[in-house]
């Protein structure tokens, strides 16, 4: 894993800028094998480019991760926490090799963060960005024209466009309008995704419910957990949307009886609110408490392209198989987890341009999204058959890109690259979960949920 990391950012006269205090801006560095033009048996040769904006002084951040013998244990062993070894950057001499990169000071450059406000709203839900302290965003942004910080204080700001806070009411409003049904295809991952969906937001959003066994990574049916971290919820349709489907008219209901005191029946119809205040998860902004908008939602539990289970694609998908439910007009798509750990890349490569045909015949008429592989994986794994390393995971994932991309003409829901872009610290913080899953931790599901909401509200009319 290679990160370069942000040390400082000084304007020309050298102060430091307040923008970027202690903001430790994390670039991760895509890096390919080319052991090829070596000796495998000594050394392992990578190499790798980034693209650098914010302007600052960066240093080298590398590490070995133990993804092998060290990692899978025998089955039966307790396996170990993951660990990584960092790696001493020593490029003495060469003056072609720096140790740190500086980017120069351009407050005028587009991508600099004090002319965030001036970028339009993102519809690109892979749209590249960077983690910023929120205590260091000038104070006349208001709190709904940027995404909720995540759990260390920071925001996620892209350098082309910028996101807002969305709340699931809106979402459900203009859902309703331009997708009003929504078939989705994924493992536990996107039933986790749909969690708060389903609850209107109220599911581990407030602080004293994060530490829970299933807000961290454990996606275990609810009647593994205690009642009492559910009061008063009507928690069960999250469940029910593995089986066959659920329907949105469960989701409204979960709305309607989530909201208590009477409101404001007019609808919003600004892309921006125009004033400030809680708009945490479960917000349900003034106009939509009382409307009976929604949208049908159908899901179905896949576990990538493989046989595994129970469960196929090739008996899953079809057009029999969703002809009871209304003709979706968006089709989400979540592969790679199960087919990296378990499955061959020859394999995949067969078998996801035969899920793209299949979903272009099931689904004639339909817009598609591609949800990427998440960018935690396989954390606390004793089956010797699960094989995982993060490139292997990102060639996966790119290549299953690129085939939506090209034969469905699928837009792409990034949840792999934003914490990737994390400070090492807190990448770290994150895969020492008490989880064999691939699971992200329910913070970083409501900040993927709000791109995805951005991604298909922002530029509606």
């Amino acid at each position: 894993m290679v990160d370069l990391v942000m040390q400082s950012s000084k304007n020309d006269d050298g102060v430091n800028d307040p923008l970027y205090a202690d903001a430790r801006v994390t670039v991760s560095v895509n890096m390919r094998d080319v052991t090829r033009n070596s000796d495998y048996a000594r050394s392992h040769v990578y190499e790798g480019a980034a693209q650098l904006f914010d302007p600052g002084l960066y240093a080298l951040d590398a590490r070995i991760e133990f993804r092998n013998g060290q990692w899978n244990a025998d089955p039966g062993l307790h396996t170990p926490d993951y660990k990584e070894t960092p790696m001493r950057n020593t490029l003495p001499g060469n003056p072609l090799v720096p140790s740190q990169v500086h980017v120069q000071h351009d407050p005028r450059h587009a991508t600099y963060l004090g002319r965030h406000q001036n970028l339009p709203l993102c519809t690109d839900g892979a749209a590249p960005g960077r983690w910023i302290p929120e205590r260091n965003l000038p104070p006349t942004w208001k709190t709904w024209q940027y995404m909720s910080p995540a759990e260390d204080g920071r925001v996620w700001l892209p350098y082309a466009c910028r996101l807002r806070r969305i709340s699931h009411a809106e979402f459900v409003f203009h859902m309703s309008r331009r997708w009003p049904s929504v078939h989705w295809y994924g493992d536990s991952n996107s039933r986790r995704t749909l969690r708060p969906f389903v609850m209107g937001g109220k599911w581990c959003y407030e602080a004293s419910s994060t530490a829970r066994l299933d807000c961290l990574c454990n996606d275990a049916p609810k009647d593994l957990f205690p009642s009492e971290w559910y009061p008063g919820m009507p928690v069960p349709h999250w469940y029910r949307v593995h089986t066959n489907g659920v329907h949105s008219t469960e989701i409204h209901a979960d709305l309607r009886r989530l909201l208590q005191e009477p409101t404001d029946p007019r609808p919003i119809l600004d892309k921006d609110p125009s004033d400030d205040g809680d708009f945490g998860p479960a917000h349900v902004p003034p106009g939509y408490r009382l409307r009976d908008d929604y949208f049908d939602l159908y899901y179905r539990f896949t576990r990538g392209t493989l046989d595994m289970y129970g469960s196929h694609w090739e008996r899953d998908i079809t057009s029999a198989a969703v002809a009871p439910y209304q003709p979706a007009s968006l089709v989400v798509v979540q592969l790679i987890t199960w087919d990296a750990a378990f499955g061959s890349f020859a394999s995949f490569k067969v078998d996801v341009e035969r899920l793209a045909n299949r979903l272009r015949t099931v689904y004639p008429r339909a817009e598609f999204v591609y949800r990427s592989g998440p960018y935690w994986c396989c954390r606390n794994s004793d089956d010797q058959a699960k094989k995982y390393s993060r490139l292997r995971f990102q060639s996966f994932d790119a290549h299953a890109r690129n085939v939506f991309q090209r034969k469905l003409r699928a837009r792409v829901w990034d949840v792999m690259s934003p914490p990737g872009q994390r400070p090492p610290e807190s990448k770290r913080l994150s895969e020492n979960m008490p989880c064999r899953s691939a699971h992200s931790r329910a913070e970083h599901i409501h900040l993927d949920n709000q791109v995805f909401m951005n991604m298909l509200v922002n530029g509606q009319e």
